[in-house]
């Protein structure tokens, strides 16, 4: 590809990654979008309503949304350790890391590794997060009275995952020489957290509102139905999908699975289902901030329009039509 002959071996891969993840999106970011796009499709036609006090009041959300993001990223400065990302760069490059700006002259594939070193355990503490919310969640359903604190515990559900999702994309940001601690550097953190699509942060809200709505309903339905569930129900009964799910799999491996076990079942389900959407989501956005910096890095060393030039033929390859 001619376009790419300017550059490194290495940048020159790094151009057709973010070719591809432009083009070919990961399945999560696919469905997130999918299901965001109702709601983005509302903001987007209450953009260019006529009706001046529908522009006034969408204008609201986004800056109510602008505010919010801005707080998670000051919560997640407080979480976020900048002699971490100096420590990595020292253990794996023996690299002494004096001011994190620093990192920028640094080769691209040293801030890709760097960047990469925080995923696993970034991903453990998502995960864990939404694990334990959401057997919080479908234990308080099933307990009288407990119900109340439900809507209390979404809410710290998806202020904890946004937290430390933010916190994630400050470390990838320090590892590329952006510290979110300079506020300079903040409306880079912020296009980091979802440089192509909007859709998919709205996808993610979406799609965790029905997570936690279906363990309620599945806590909901194992209560009233106790005594029922361990017999089998019938195939014409209506349960909901988790319970479905879980009775589906247990009848493939020749499980039968007795009311105490599907009582202790329940609560594991619904946290697995919540954990495990918070690591798809934020693997999802350490693709997108990487890119983003792996670009301003690009952009630093070839030109921008250099590196947009290589981009947009390198999309070629992975088009439905280039194939």
């Amino acid at each position: 590809m001619p376009s790419l002959e300017a550059f490194e071996a290495y940048d020159a891969s790094v151009v057709e990654q973010i070719a591809r993840n432009e083009v070919k999106p990961s399945p999560v970011k696919a469905a997130l979008d999918l299901a965001g796009k109702p709601v983005a499709k509302v903001l987007e036609i209450a953009h260019r309503s006529d009706n001046k006090y529908i522009r006034k009041a969408v204008h609201s959300i986004d800056d109510t949304i602008e505010k919010s993001l801005r707080k998670t990223i000051q919560a997640a400065n407080g979480l976020t350790n900048a002699d971490s990302i100096r420590k990595e760069y020292q253990k794996k490059f023996k690299l002494d890391v004096a001011e994190l700006e620093a990192v920028r002259s640094f080769s691209l594939q040293h801030k890709d590794q760097v960047a990469d070193a925080f995923d696993i355990s970034n991903a453990f503490i998502v995960a864990t997060e939404g694990a334990v919310m959401g057997a919080a969640t479908t234990l308080l359903e099933a307990v009288p009275f407990a119900q109340i604190a439900i809507p209390s515990v979404v809410i710290a559900d998806v202020a904890a995952s946004m937290t430390m999702m933010s916190r994630h994309i400050c470390q990838i940001a320090g590892a590329y020489g952006y510290p979110s601690s300079d506020p300079a550097n903040i409306p880079h953190v912020l296009a980091a957290m979802a440089p192509t699509s909007a859709s998919s942060d709205e996808g993610f809200m979406v799609t965790k509102a029905a997570a936690l709505q279906e363990i309620r309903e599945t806590a909901k339905f194992a209560a009233k139905h106790s005594g029922e569930l361990a017999k089998g129900l019938t195939k014409e009964a209506a349960y909901p999908q988790l319970l479905h799910l879980m009775r589906y799999v247990a009848q493939r491996l020749g499980i039968v699975i007795t009311e105490k076990e599907l009582g202790l079942l329940i609560p594991i389900a619904g946290a697995v289902l919540n954990g495990g959407l918070n690591v798809a989501f934020q693997q999802m956005n350490h693709t997108n901030a990487k890119d983003y910096f792996r670009r301003l890095h690009l952009y630093d060393r070839y030109g921008e329009a250099a590196v947009q030039e290589a981009i947009e033929a390198a999309k070629g390859k992975w088009a439905p039509s280039g194939r």
